[in-house]
């Protein structure tokens, strides 16, 4: 299997070897300032990143993935519970993580590094994909390399052909590499890191901060080294109560923090509106619920939704159309749908006047949304209706018709 030839480092290059075209993707994003000490471990450090981060990618997990399949008339679709694929993205993609765990990393590689990586484990005699294995780049580097104008994917040593191997970019200017989002946020959330840093000293040093000591006294060098020291050492004691004792006239100045400096502690509430921004993520969903009311909190998890999830949703999808399916399953019209509305099922009233007015509009049957609410089928819950103000006269003479035969 390729994930314990992965971890057994038993992988050899296969027989045809490729001269990958050099230069093609170079190291383009050198020029790319970034602050050094932001990184993905001290990016977590801010609860603002830590959580956009949790919420994208536990929301994204989380969405149902299924497999249809058109209808020949292509009016229809068939969803296929059984397919090999929807066992693959919906369950158990490998015999390690559950399908939401693999989800989960594969986002987060994504929006981390840029770009995200999974080895298609296919059956040898049948082609069809029975495994997806993800790819943890910070154990085994990718490169992706160009030949012939195919790509080809270098993992541990070994070659894989862009079939292959799952890889959904982030934000990339040529469409095929992407970059981490920290390379290009790593300034801004270096401000937030260094207010942070900022405040534990402040508050970690009682507030006190620096001081000066005045006496009418002359004093020598090494007396101010001593009252130094021995004041330093006092304040700096994590003791809840420090009593200094100040002889000889003299007397401590405290050298208060400076409004630019007090600004500067509370910098934390526009750090969190520039994660979102980062993110792409509303600064509500980050737990800022300043100016925020129940009243638009629906259309916030729309935008959420819209803005958020659904790219990503998109991207995913895209790729697993591609990649695993074979060319005649395509061609017969079998896609992948990740149902994005599950994530607006929080608000029951809003779901019930939804489900309700699809009923009435004969959009879904009665049957239909029981499905959707993973109840069973009633017996004559199958018809849609259709309200009687918006009938056709046809149907109103069918309807008479019908009764008159009955009477």
């Amino acid at each position: 299997m390729i994930a314990q030839a992965l971890a057994t480092g038993l992988f050899k290059k296969r027989a045809t070897a490729i001269q990958p075209e050099t230069g093609f993707f170079g190291n383009w994003l050198g020029s790319l300032a970034t602050t050094s000490n932001v990184n993905q471990s001290t990016a977590l450090t801010l609860s603002a990143f830590y959580n956009g981060i949790t919420i994208i990618c536990n929301d994204y997990a989380k969405l149902p993935k299924n497999v249809f399949q058109k209808t020949s008339d292509g009016k229809g679709r068939n969803a296929l519970f059984t397919h090999n694929v929807k066992r693959l993205i919906d369950k158990e993609p490998n015999q390690y993580m559950t399908a939401f765990n693999f989800d989960t990393v594969m986002l987060m590689a994504c929006i981390f590094k840029g770009n995200t990586y999974a080895v298609i484990d296919r059956n040898k005699v049948t082609a069809e994909p029975v495994a997806l294995q993800y790819i943890d780049q910070d154990v085994y580097p990718v490169d992706v390399k160009s030949y012939k104008n195919k790509l080809w994917y270098v993992i541990n040593e070994v070659t894989y052909a862009a079939e292959d191997v799952l890889h959904i970019p982030g934000f990339s200017f040529n469409g095929i590499v992407g970059i981490g989002v920290i390379r290009h946020a790593a300034n801004s959330l270096g401000v937030s890191l260094a207010s942070q840093d900022f405040a534990h000293d402040y508050y970690d040093g009682k507030g006190v901060g620096t001081g000066v000591l005045t006496t009418t006294k002359s004093m020598t060098d090494d007396a101010k080294t001593r009252y130094s020291s021995a004041l330093s050492a006092m304040f700096g004691t994590k003791a809840k109560w420090v009593v200094p004792v100040i002889d000889e006239a003299s007397k401590f100045e405290h050298l208060k923090i400076t409004p630019q400096e007090a600004q500067f502690l509370l910098t934390s509430e526009q750090g969190v509106n520039e994660v979102a921004r980062w993110l792409n993520i509303s600064a509500q969903k980050l737990k800022n619920n300043k100016d925020v009311n129940n009243s638009i909190s629906e259309s916030l998890e729309r935008q959420h939704v819209s803005d958020s999830i659904l790219p990503w949703a998109i991207k995913f999808q895209q790729e697993y159309d591609r990649k695993l399916f074979s060319e005649k399953e395509k061609q017969s019209g079998i896609y992948t749908k990740f149902n994005t509305d599950s994530l607006l099922s929080a608000d029951k009233v809003a779901q019930a006047d939804y489900w309700s007015k699809l009923i009435q509009a004969g959009v879904l049957t009665r049957n239909e949304v029981r499905a959707l609410l993973d109840r069973n089928d009633l017996t004559g819950l199958d018809e849609p209706l259709t309200p009687v103000n918006v009938q056709t006269q046809q149907q109103i003479s069918a309807k008479l018709t019908e009764n008159q035969n009955i009477t």
